[in-house]
């Protein structure tokens, strides 16, 4: 390529060449490629959720169990069957494991898929990889040259930390770098690219759901999905489970419980967000719930899109109704899911019986 650029340097022009990038795209022009309707997105491995050849991160505090979650996810596509609340659709899927020894990951997943009721996991492979992440550039190469032709729809690296050898978390240098070899490995092979990653120390809820992972923002801001799981107040090794979605709709955010050996959904509790809600007005809110529910039951979805429409923010919706339920003026029934108004003498007033921290109850 001879193409190059000149530099005026004093009386004297100097051309430099321009450097080649081969496979560079051509550059659309958007009347054009909004008019290509042959275009179509890329398969949804889970629903709403993770897209293949995109980037999902789970993160969450030490000791959660991150990676029984994504051996769970890893078997759920690899069968075709539901991840948590999401449906899958089957693909390959490859499980690299960084951390735990072979025998132990034999056991976790011959427990996983008894639990589960999986006899058999012919779409899904593992590679022990325990002790061979010290030059992981190196690693990614080998990684991408052995699935050559394997046609895998998802590939699992637990943990990402075993792959910042001799480099920081912290900076944003390292970690880019670090990103930009997931997405060549997500380009090579097609496939989704799912990691674990850890929350950095001090309370969680009091940062965004995209702030509490150790280390760079750069983790946070390349990843297509991040799935945060945050330790409920309620305790009894519950999580609130909380999603941030580059390509996908919003979704709200729900409550797992460990029960050894996967994560099941607790919906009869409510999560917890850390959005500011003191400088609204709580006892106008409750009213406003109230009489939005009022004229016939709705489901949470329903319930929520209306008060959203309001102007009531999600975490005021979740608060309040809280109180709602608590002072008597809510019903929920568990099989319609749902929501309507208990008729009681002072149900018409439902501001009068809620305390926020600055008023209390008489």
């Amino acid at each position: 390529m001879n193409t190059s650029f000149p530099i005026q340097m004093r009386s004297k022009v100097i051309n430099f060449p321009v450097p080649s990038i081969p496979g560079l795209p051509a550059i659309d022009n958007v009347s054009r490629l909004i008019e290509n309707t042959r275009m179509s997105k890329p398969n949804e491995l889970v629903e709403g959720l993770i897209h293949q050849g995109t980037k999902a991160v789970l993160a969450s505090g030490s000791k959660v169990g991150k990676t029984w979650i994504l051996l769970d996810l890893a078997l759920s596509v690899a069968s075709g069957t539901p991840f948590l609340r999401w449906p899958t659709t089957a693909g390959r899927v490859l499980f690299l494991n960084f951390e735990i020894q072979r025998v132990f990951a034999r056991t976790r997943l011959a427990t996983l898929m008894q639990r589960r009721g999986i006899d058999k996991a012919d779409n899904l492979d593992i590679w022990n990889l325990r002790g061979k992440t010290a030059d992981f550039d190196a690693l990614v190469a080998n990684i991408i040259e052995a699935t050559k032709d394997k046609n895998y729809a998802l590939i699992v690296l637990d943990p990402i930390y075993k792959a910042m050898v001799g480099k920081s978390e912290n900076m944003a240098g390292g970690v880019g770098a670090l990103c930009n070899q997931l997405e060549r490995l997500a380009e090579a092979t097609g496939a989704a690219i799912v990691f674990a990653h850890h929350f950095t120390k001090g309370p969680a809820k009091k940062k965004a759901a995209i702030d509490r992972m150790s280390g760079s923002g750069v983790f946070a801001r390349d990843a297509d999905t991040i799935i945060t799981l945050t330790e409920h107040d309620a305790g009894e090794s519950c999580y609130t489970v909380e999603m941030t979605l580059r390509n996908f709709a919003p979704q709200e955010p729900f409550v797992v419980q460990w029960n050894y050996p996967v994560m099941m959904e607790r919906d009869d509790m409510e999560p917890d967000l850390n959005e500011e809600v003191a400088s609204e007005d709580l006892h106008g809110v409750g009213q406003q719930m109230y009489d939005i529910l009022k004229p016939q039951p709705l489901n949470h979805a329903e319930w929520q899109s209306k008060c959203a429409a309001a102007n009531i923010s999600r975490a005021s919706f979740y608060r309040v109704r809280r109180m709602l339920l608590d002072d008597g003026y809510l019903d929920h029934d568990q099989f319609s899911k749902l929501w309507s108004i208990r008729q009681v003498a002072n149900a018409e007033k439902p501001g009068k019986t809620h305390e926020t921290d600055e008023t209390a109850r008489p």
